[in-house]
């Protein structure tokens, strides 16, 4: 049954696309200038950097112990929690995965970290929402730091256990020399930015279609889908600030289609992180509500 809905709804989606294709063209075209203009340059760098920084084991320090002792995870599972809030999304998860897949963190500990790592970075939040929605770094700076509180809040909340080894220790790679690990790294940040363009594009079309014919054109609608289309469409006022905070802990359905393609390969399951953004994104509209004051 659920197979004949599904194949039933593939198919009035396309008819919906010709029947709107000049919109849908444009709207291909808009995302894939979105992705050369603002999605290539601000993730490509951290995709490659964080996964080289995976592969060499670096960031393993002493100064990395009382984030970790904060967050109740290991050394590399405070490096996946910075590099997520540093790299933006989908960088977290991506990080949290490579780990995992290394055998560089067991199970338990992947899915916890997952539900706070995986978070939007300040390129985003301070160029787009702070500068591009309010016309102010400030705006930004304060719905990042809502942002981080949040996330922290989050994984403060979680259930701590006592630090547990990998589940395959044997497994973890010998660390690789320095250029083939460059190399494979700026390999692998590129095929995660056809998966990443592909989500973006995707669902700005299909936002774009979907708008047109229903009519549903609200921000926080438009944000809960595709997050940079939600945000620059958000009024410059307390209210919009509030709901900033709110789709930047959500991240979008775009951003979770990313999250789930760099999962893949993994039996991290979907559903807690789920859960988790849509709680980072409540806690994030308590906090912001009494912070939108010092606008």
């Amino acid at each position: 049954m659920k197979g004949k809905l599904a194949a039933w709804g593939c198919l009035a989606a396309l008819g919906l696309l010709l029947a709107r294709s000049a919109e849908a063209a444009q709207a291909v075209r808009d995302g894939l200038a979105l992705c050369a203009g603002s999605v290539i340059p601000a993730l490509f760098p951290f995709l490659a950097v964080s996964g080289l920084l995976t592969a060499l084991d670096a960031g393993e320090s002493p100064a990395l112990g009382p984030l970790a002792r904060l967050l109740g995870c290991s050394q590399a599972g405070a490096r996946a929690f910075l590099l997520g809030l540093t790299g933006s999304y989908p960088v977290g998860a991506r990080t949290v995965a490579q780990l995992y897949r290394r055998g560089g963190i067991s199970r338990r500990e992947a899915g916890r970290l997952l539900l706070f790592s995986n978070n939007c970075g300040p390129a985003f939040i301070l160029g787009v929402a702070g500068l591009g929605c309010f016309g102010s770094l400030r705006a930004g700076v304060l719905l990042w730091g809502v942002h981080i509180l949040a996330a922290l809040v989050i994984a403060l909340a979680l259930p701590r256990r006592a630090a547990e080894p990998p589940e395959r220790p044997g497994s973890v790679p010998a660390r690789p020399p320095l250029v083939p690990a460059l190399i494979a790294a700026v390999r692998d940040a590129a095929g995660t930015m056809v998966y990443i363009c592909g989500f973006v594009v995707f669902f700005l079309v299909l936002l774009r279609v979907l708008g047109r014919v229903t009519g549903l054109s609200h921000p926080v609608l438009s944000g809960a889908v595709e997050l940079t289309q939600g945000i620059l469409a958000l009024p410059h006022t307390r209210r919009g600030f509030v709901w900033a905070a709110g789709l930047l802990g959500w991240g979008g359905l775009s951003v979770h289609g990313q999250s789930a393609a760099v999962l893949s390969g993994t039996d991290l399951p979907m559903g807690p992180y789920l859960a988790a953004k849509a709680a980072h994104a409540a806690v994030s509209v308590l906090l912001a509500w009494p912070v939108s004051m010092c606008l």
